[in-house]
Parts: structure tokens; sequence; C-alpha cells
């Protein structure tokens, strides 16, 4: 938002509103809604205010035949967004809970033979595209004695993406997006009786012909990417958010599974790596391994150092170079939840900005920043820390052309073709790069797309510098990707019918 003041001329003001203050996001404010579990087990997932579900504790129960209800609880893992004050820690656990009636007799299949029955697995469906895929739900149920099953329902748990839609007893699922997945049950309601049959669940994933991984994202690869969280001094671990896949355990550094780990009682703070172990997802070429993902945290004393704060102390999270060399921000943690957001970033020479590279380049930034804990001798001050970082190469080849050159506006799918009207053609838009066949034609910093035409060129600008000007002229073919086909010259000699190729 901004703020508008009016000032009289010739001067000018401008400014903002203050920004507002950022909140905590917590349970409260995930809001999360009519979660509920079936006498027979399936569970219906809470909906959500704010925030991403991204994992859960339970997928489903047995069913209830005790005669009394049953207390179920469900802990959901929350992505928490990024405009709130707590984002750097990950996620957020929220558990809801209720009560599973027990089904009574007319609801009970062992005790009613009206109630329909599940009869078969539906098999996962893999591949799925925007044209969708149909499932016939009756193959897969079977109608109680004297009834029918008057409808079919399906429960979505984790549909990331995924649409669904029934149409009698066809269920059909689609979605636009790949490398998407979901488990989903189907329900079918029985004619006479209020009780229904539950399938087991069943996997849908769409088109996807990408391996997960842990932090590598590119055209054959997907990423968990873990962000944020962190170990309290008391040991508690408050997971990073993941964007991908099911996270199945944590691991420690001898490879046990752990829910929490010692308290530091050390004095000083300590490195603490964790393994993060998923399971891959349906659909990724890698789909049902175990995915290990391993995480550094700085775990903090349980009594504050009376020391100042050093670099080894500090923890680094989200910054970056991109491969054009501008720099990402992140955070700065320590103390266990102390963070502090940079006053500066800046390179090596104090610029803002690092050069494109040919291949990937270790720089060090330095990062400053006001120390925030009272608890650190030297509170109040700003610290600058060094932070080495590796520069990912430009694919761009534009940023590396040397060289100028003009090529003429007016292309044409044949090089004599310059002759036929009679007119003659100017050349005057200015490129880099080094003419040869092979070399990329750059314009305006990215490959210039020539659709495999032919182009007039010379080494400077000219004027009326092709077609019939009563001389020679050079001609260059460019693909759609600014890469020099072919080179030649012609001469129209007045477009009398005699033009002459070299």
């Amino acid at each position: 938002m901004s703020t508008k003041i009016n000032a009289r001329s010739p001067f000018f003001l401008e400014t903002t509103a203050p920004a507002a203050i950022a909140k905590v996001f917590d349970c409260t404010t995930a809001n999360l809604l009519n979660f509920s579990v079936s006498s027979s087990g399936a569970i219906t997932e809470p909906s959500i205010r704010e925030g991403n579900i991204i994992d859960r504790t339970v997928t489903s129960f047995a069913a209830n035949t005790s005669g009394s209800a049953i207390a179920r609880s469900v802990t959901y893992t929350i992505q928490i967004p990024s405009d709130y004050s707590n984002a750097s820690d990950g996620t957020l656990t929220c558990a809801v809970s209720t009560n599973q009636l027990s089904q009574t007799p007319a609801q009970n299949p062992d005790d009613n033979d009206n109630c329909p029955r599940s009869t078969g697995t539906i098999p996962a469906i893999t591949g799925l595209t925007s044209s969708g895929t149909s499932v016939n739900l009756s193959s897969y149920f079977t109608a109680g004695t004297d009834a029918t099953i008057s409808r079919y329902e399906i429960l979505a748990i984790g549909s990331a993406a995924i649409s669904t839609s029934i149409s009698g007893s066809t269920a059909t699922f689609s979605t636009g997006s790949t490398c998407v997945s979901g488990s989903f049950r189907a329900r079918a309601f029985n004619s006479v009786d209020l009780c229904v049959a539950d399938s087991l669940p069943f996997s849908v994933s769409s088109a996807c012909l990408k391996t997960l991984t842990c932090t590598t994202t590119d055209a054959t690869n997907d990423a968990v990417n873990l962000i944020g969280g962190e170990i309290s001094a008391a040991g508690v671990i408050t997971r990073p958010s993941y964007s991908i896949a099911s996270l199945s355990h944590i691991e420690d550094s001898g490879n046990n599974t752990i829910t929490s780990v010692p308290a530091n009682n050390t004095g000083s703070p300590k490195n603490v790596t964790l393994t993060f172990v998923f399971t891959v997802t349906a659909g990724y070429t890698n789909a049902g391994a175990e995915l290990e993902c391993d995480k550094l945290f700085v775990q903090q004393p349980t009594s504050a150092p009376l020391v100042n704060l050093e670099c080894s102390d500090v923890y680094f999270d989200g910054f970056s170079i991109t491969s054009q060399g501008n720099l990402i921000s992140g955070t700065v943690s320590y103390l266990g939840t102390e963070t502090s957001e940079p006053t500066n970033v800046t390179t090596e020479d104090g610029s803002f900005k690092y050069d494109v590279v040919a291949s990937p380049t270790t720089r060090t930034l330095s990062i400053s920043f006001r120390i925030l804990n009272t608890k650190w001798l030297n509170y109040n001050t700003i610290k600058t820390c060094p932070l080495p970082l590796n520069q990912p190469p430009s694919e761009n080849a534009c940023d590396f052309a040397t060289g100028n050159y003009a090529i003429s506006n007016q292309s044409f799918t044949a090089k004599n073709a310059f002759c036929d009207s009679g007119s003659t053609y100017s050349i005057l838009r200015q490129v880099n790069g080094t003419i040869g066949v092979g070399n990329t034609v750059c314009y305006l910093g990215t490959p210039f797309s020539g659709s495999n035409k032919w182009f007039a060129y010379n080494s400077a600008q000219s004027q009326n510098g092709a077609g019939n000007i009563g001389s020679s002229f050079g001609v260059m073919q460019i693909d759609s990707s600014g890469t020099i086909l072919s080179i030649s010259t012609v001469n129209c000699q007045g477009d009398t019918g005699g033009d002459i190729q070299f």
C-alpha cells in the first residue's frame, strides 16, 4: 500500500506507508475444519484456511465394531506461508481429533447382508493427463442381497492438483499438471440401509518422466527441497518444509530413527545433521524408493553463552547466486529461534552483482546483520560474515558474445528473393557475435530467432545495402535458436533475370 501526499510544484515528495508487522502462523491460523472418520475407518481430510497440508501421520483407521466410540487423532504437517514471521521454521504440525462411531448392526456387513461390499483392489492409475482416466467402480463392489448400490463417492487423501468426477458408477480422474499424485478411496452407498463400503486406498499419478531428488531441479529432476526447520536447545525438532513426497521418519548420524535429539548442555552451539527419509510418491521414475536427504542444523546451548557472537555461531538459510549473477538474500539464524534479516549482502568488492560465468564459480558473499539477542556480548552491533557459494554458469550463449555487425529487418525463405521485387533493403539491425557458420546471432542479449530465413548482413549498418544495389552483398541463414546455418553472397545485377549467387 502506498501513501499519497500532495505538495505544490516544483516540490516533490514520495513516501510509502509503514509495512504491516507479519503475524505468527499457528494452528488457529491454519484453521483445520471438518475432519472426520467413518465407522469403517475412512478419513475425510480437514479443510484448511491458510497454509498447505504436505503430510499426515495416518491415512486410514480400522473399522470400529467395538460397540462404542473410539477417539481418533491425526497430526497434519503444514507448510507455513512465506508472509508469516515464522516462515523460516518451515512447517507446523497440528493435531485434529474426532470420535469414530461404532458400526451399528445395520451398518456392519457381517450382520446385515444388505450392505455393499468392496470386492477388489482398484489398481493404481498412472500417466494421468487432462483428457482423464475413467474407472468403472461397479467392478469393485457388490450390492447387498436385497439392495442395490444407489451412488458412489470418491474420498481424497492429499490429491494435489487432481480433479475427480462421477457419473453413475464411472469415476473420472484428470489433471493438467505433471508429476503430481494423490491417494483416493471409493465409497459405495446402499439403497436400503444406512451402510456404506469403502475400497482400499489406491494411488493416482500424472504423467511424469522425472526422478525425485533431494536438491536438484531441472528438466529431468524434481527436488524435495528442504527449507527452514530447527532444533531447539532442548532437542525439539521442528521439521523443515518440503514440497513433494511423504516423510517416513527422521534419522540421526547413527541411522537411528528419532523424534528428538538430546539437549545441548555444552554451553556453546553445535552442528547437528539429521537425515529426513522420504518415500517417493507415485509417478516418479523412482516411485516407492526411500530418499534420504540430509540437513544441517545449529543447535544452540541450553544456557546462552556470555561471549561475542562469531560467524561460526551463525546459520545462513536461503542465500544464493543466480546464473545471471544476481544476489538472492535469505535469513541469518542463531541462538535457537533467533533470526535476523541481513542489513547488507554484497560481493567481495562491495558491489551487488556478479558478472555471468561460463562454468561453476566459487564466490564469497559478505552478509551483514544486526545481532538482536541481548544474551550476546556484542548485542545490537552489526556483524559481517563471509558465506561461500557457487555461482552456476549462464546457459545463455549471448552473455559471452563478442563483436558487432548488422543484419536486415527484411528476410526471405530463399536468398535470391532479395532480388525479386527490384527493391533495395537497409541493413540496420545491430546484432552481436562473430560471423561464421555455427555461431550464434545475438540481439538485445538473447539468441535472435531467424526462423530458418535468409537475412542480408554487413560489418556495419548500411542504408540500401542489399537487393538491387548494383553490387554483391552478403546473406546468412539463421535458425530459430539464432544459429547461423549458411553464409552466401548475392548479386542482383538489376534483377534482369541473371542473378549471380556465390
